[in-house]
């Protein structure tokens, strides 16, 4: 019986690994848990026995018993394994530190060092065998550094740092769940394009073949000390990879060699990739040599996927995502009923407020004026996580009765946080909310931590009109009518709720080449009734109407230079309402700002792509600094930003866990 101690279990080799311990032998199994990876530490059990392989003899139970957390006892004969993706990551020296650190107090002899996902032309990669071979000589340490092809296998559905197929197929559900949202058809009528090689091709094994290769490899005689390749010995044409995903996703997902025959949705798809994207379009590096696969005894044909194993399993990790996104989606649905209600009284009327989670520094969000709390539960769902949240609805459309002034808004602000007794809170203000955000701050600065401006909007009487965009223009006509002539706002809601939509059906045969961008440019169907909420009666949209007008008359422009402390802008390539310019200008205004633009996106990016924008959110709030100038490893957020020194403006088209 040996003492396995494995860092990086959470990811697919490593999981599959761990299982192939516990089914092949009385190996004892212990884990280090890692924060970064997005899985709970009692997750990892039911983790490692979902991939184990059918065993007779051994029951699951029995099997993950042997499974344990570690900790800093002493085990003698123990063997480590450490298990990292493609991309070097950042701080590798300092990982590499930690962990010999730990080999040295708990007794270690044996260092296995895997790198996967056909990390062989990586340079930074290939130091990193050279600086393990180095440190198990220096603690003489016997060690083997593995190098794998591309990997297929369950990953959990939670993990943050997956493989690269795993990515390229999140990427994938996650925009193909977004475009629905927006057009549910189509991709019933469009296909999916992805730029390419000419016949490219993929290396491409399964993991649970990868894992019994590591194994026994590790088992043989005079294995030690040497580096061994783990690759299937045949590639796959990246045409019949594309196949096998298009039938277990229910898309087309076609390469093409041009980036000319992209659309818009393509192209999205693409930016959105990363890393991910790119290695797949670099094709296959060369197929294995017999000789890892004499060592351990297993036939080279064991590593080839059969396409309808293949398809077996891709339809499996797409109802996993499914299913992982339906939770998602069913916990915003339920968070109303879950948010603590509060009042305060505010000169005889009372405001009602909300709060959700119970550590981190609070967030405190400023809705846009005239809109419900609809928009912001499924980021909600994700901010609790690490963080207090408190949001209410603006007052001043329904009650207490007109004038409902900035100045109001900003007391309503002021009086929540007094009596949550708050010292310190960051703000999050989406549209109109980030006068309020600003001025609040001017007048209570030592409160404020960080500002937060989601599709902002600074217009202003005798602002720059460029920075306007047509529905803001269209909106101050209507309204300033309505302040002139209350009478017009019957005729107002009857044209605005009569509007008539093109058949999605009749726009998706249409086709054309402004079709993509146009699907891009569509509000998610789920948010339409809630758009035109402040036009449900006369008195509201007469309310509303004079709200923004009065929202106007306020310039704040020219106080952003005494904003100090870190903020964040994010705009969208599609905002509708809020153009990306204004935030743009806005970010060169404040000294200590970065700005996020996000390819694809509207003005509903919020609940879009809730996920991704926490992502952002929390990664700020962590370290406004780090989200410029120290990015994280290429499977995070920050892998796809770019600083500008002027105005320190940063532009943003990655995914996030979503």
């Amino acid at each position: 019986m040996r003492n396995i101690f494995i860092h990086g279990i959470e990811g697919c080799l490593g999981s599959h690994f761990a299982a192939q311990c516990l089914s092949a032998s009385d190996d004892r199994v212990f884990y280090f848990s890692d924060p970064a990876s997005g899985i709970a530490t009692q997750q990892v059990p039911a983790l490692v026995a979902h991939v184990a392989p059918q065993q007779g003899e051994k029951s699951q139970q029995e099997m993950v018993s042997r499974l344990q957390l570690a900790n800093d006892s002493p085990i003698d004969a123990a063997e480590f394994w450490f298990f990292v993706n493609a991309e070097a990551p950042e701080g590798s020296s300092e990982i590499l530190d930690r962990l010999f650190a730990i080999c040295a107090r708990i007794g270690i002899a044996e260092f296995n060092f895997v790198c996967c996902d056909d990390a062989d032309q990586n340079t930074a990669v290939q130091a990193l065998y050279q600086d393990v071979a180095q440190r198990c000589k220096a603690q003489n340490i016997t060690y083997r550094t593995f190098s794998t092809a591309l990997v297929l296998g369950h990953e959990h559905s939670a993990l943050k740092q997956r493989s690269v197929l795993s990515r390229f197929l999140l990427g994938l559900h996650s925009l193909k769940a977004e475009i629905e949202e927006r057009s549910p058809q189509y991709f019933d009528y469009q296909a999916l394009r992805f730029v390419t090689q000419a016949n490219a091709s993929v290396n491409l094994m399964p993991a649970g073949t990868a894992a019994e290769l590591l194994l026994k490899i590790s088992r043989a005689e005079g294995t030690a000390n040497s580096h061994f390749r783990i690759a299937s010995p045949q590639k796959t044409s990246l045409a019949a990879l594309f196949e096998c995903i298009s039938i277990a996703y229910g898309i087309s997902l076609l390469p093409v060699g041009d980036a000319k025959a992209l659309n818009a949705i393509d192209q999205v798809f693409q930016e959105r990739l990363s890393s991910s994207g790119d290695i797949l379009k670099q094709g296959a590096s060369e197929a294995a040599e017999s000789e890892a696969y004499r060592i351990a005894g297993i036939s080279p044909e064991s590593a080839s996927f059969e396409e309808g194993a293949c398809i077996t399993l891709l339809e499996s990790l797409r109802k996993d995502e499914d299913k992982a996104l339906a939770s998602r989606r069913r916990r915003a649905q339920e968070l109303p009923g879950k948010l603590e209600r509060k009042t305060v009284n505010r000169n005889g009327s009372e405001l009602t407020y909300y709060v959700a989670g119970t550590t981190g520094v609070p967030i405190v969000v400023l809705n846009a004026l005239g809109q419900g709390l609809e928009y912001w539960y499924r980021l909600l769902d994700n901010l609790m996580e690490d963080h207090r949240v408190i949001i209410w609805e603006p007052r001043g459309i329904v009650a207490p009765p007109p004038p409902f002034e900035l100045l109001q808004q900003i007391d309503d602000l002021d009086a929540v946080l007094q009596h949550e007794n708050l010292q310190a809170c960051h703000l999050v203000g989406w549209c109109t909310g980030g006068k309020v955000a600003v001025e609040f701050h001017l007048r209570r600065p030592s409160v404020v931590r960080s500002m937060v401006f989601l599709n902002n909007t600074l217009k202003c009487d005798g602002g720059p009109e460029e920075l306007d965009s047509p529905y803001e223009r269209n909106m101050e006509t209507l309204c300033r009518m309505l302040v002139r002539k209350p009478a017009m706002a019957t005729s107002v809601m009857n044209t605005l709720n009569s509007r008539d939509e093109e058949d999605e059906t009749e726009m998706l045969e249409n086709g054309g080449e402004q079709l993509s961008v146009n699907v891009l440019s569509l509000m998610n169907a789920d948010l339409k009734p809630y758009v035109l909420a402040p036009f449900r009666t006369q008195e509201t949209t007469v309310n509303y109407a004079h709200q923004l007008v009065e929202f106007w008359k306020h310039d704040v422009r020219p106080q952003l230079s005494q904003v100090t402390m870190p903020v964040l802008l994010m705009s969208a390539e599609y905002d509708q309402v809020a153009t990306p310019a204004a935030s743009f200008e806005a970010a060169a205004l404040f000294p200590d700002a970065r700005h996020v633009h996000v390819k694809g996106a509207t003005h509903y990016c919020l609940y879009d792509r809730p996920e991704f924008v926490a992502d952002i959110l929390k990664e700020f709030f962590r370290n406004a600094d780090g989200l410029i100038s120290q990015p994280r490893a290429p499977e995070s957020i920050s892998d796809c930003i770019e600083a500008e020194s002027a105005g320190m403006s940063v532009s943003c088209s990655a995914v996030a866990t979503s």
